[in-house]
């Protein structure tokens, strides 16, 4: 196993001894929350905490009924025995992973029609039928190991009504049940769904962390992988997407280009080209991530931290930008950006949202 890595997972080793030492003492919660920006890691850990609970290796020493494992097991998943082989294909039958709209063979195999969804950002929210599925699933017995594991990614996603409907589920869950939950920030869910969870934020990785691992198990050139590193922002599974789909870095070159162009523009036209960024909801989350790299990179800039700044590929525009804004018109930038990004997260409307951002912008 490589320096830096702890079950299998490249970086976030404090999370890893975190979860293992709450395994270990067995203080570990019936539902845990992992909060982060997009693929920095969540679902990667969610799958790896599932893999270590129902390992037959680390169950070797455990008694009838224990549902964290031996206090003295302190190994990784061991990557051989049947459990670790079946959530390595992601078959385990007690491993449950609820994400958007379940796919077509959902619904052909309960007898329903597939619900019509209007825009990615649809194709999304977790509906409360998801939840109660999951629910039934749940309360049954483990089909093979001590426990059931039931993960919801980006549950940030999952409108009132499914909220509502996991709450019941958290408040009282079958002993044998563990919940985890992703999500990109924990303020955007019930407070009484995080203060039942056990909570971890995870943050972005070193640069030289993400560049070393696209390097060495994703066989990327130094020089690509550098670059990746830097833009990605800390987040390995957006720089692994960027290595392999060039359509990612020709989002956040449009992004970019979308911002720089607001920048310079007077209230009608920023209105009118918010008005046709609103239209495509979907991407919007990660336009506004990108729009927030760039206000950063703005306020090091000013700081004179350029060693740190993140769109290395753009250090000539950064800093004539820098010369141009005042440390406070960045920061109201950077504040609105993020106050924006928050707002869609709650569902509100995507071209209000937009055109008030989109004014509250400084003029270049």
């Amino acid at each position: 196993m490589k320096a830096n890595e702890r079950w299998g997972i490249v970086g976030h080793a404090w999370a890893v001894d975190s979860l293992e030492h709450a395994i270990r003492t067995r203080r570990a919660a019936h539902a845990f929350l992992l909060a982060g920006p997009h693929s920095i890691g969540k679902t990667t850990l969610a799958r790896a905490l599932a893999k270590r609970l129902l390992c037959m290796a680390n169950d070797a020493s455990v008694g009838q009924g224990d549902l964290f494992g031996g206090v003295s097991a302190h190994e990784p998943p061991c990557g051989e025995c049947r459990a670790c082989v079946k959530n390595a294909k992601g078959v385990h039958p007690d491993v449950m992973l609820l994400e958007g709209v379940p796919s077509r063979d959902y619904y052909n195999k309960n007898g329903s029609m597939v619900p019509p969804r209007k825009s990615d950002r649809e194709k999304r929210i977790l509906l409360v039928d998801q939840m109660r599925d999951m629910e039934k699933w749940l309360s049954t017995a483990p089909f093979e190991g001590k426990s059931k594991i039931g993960i919801v990614r980006r549950f940030e996603d999952a409108n009132e009504e499914a909220q509502n409907a996991f709450l019941k589920t958290l408040e009282e869950p079958p002993s044998h049940a563990i919940l985890i939950l992703t999500a990109q920030d924990a303020g955007l869910l019930l407070p009484t769904i995080v203060s039942r969870s056990q909570p971890l934020t995870l943050r972005p990785l070193a640069v030289e962390t993400v560049a070393r691992a696209l390097v060495e198990k994703w066989n990327a050139q130094e020089a690509d992988a550098q670059l990746l590193a830097r833009i990605s922002g800390g987040r390995l599974g957006w720089a692994v997407r960027a290595l392999s789909t060039p359509n990612v870095l020709d989002m956040r070159r449009e992004a970019l280009g979308a911002l720089n162009a607001l920048v310079q523009e007077g209230r009608a036209e920023r209105i009118s080209r918010a008005e046709k960024l609103s239209k495509e909801a979907g991407e919007l989350p990660q336009m506004l991530e990108t729009w927030q790299t760039w206000w950063r990179d703005l306020l090091l800039l000013a700081s004179e931290q350029n060693a740190r700044v993140t769109n290395v590929d753009y250090l000539n525009a950064l800093q004539a930008q820098a010369g141009m804004f005042s440390l406070e018109e960045i920061q109201r930038a950077l504040n609105a950006t993020r106050n924006a990004a928050r707002q869609l997260g709650q569902n509100v409307n995507a071209r209000l949202v937009t055109e008030i951002l989109a004014l509250s912008l400084p003029r270049v």
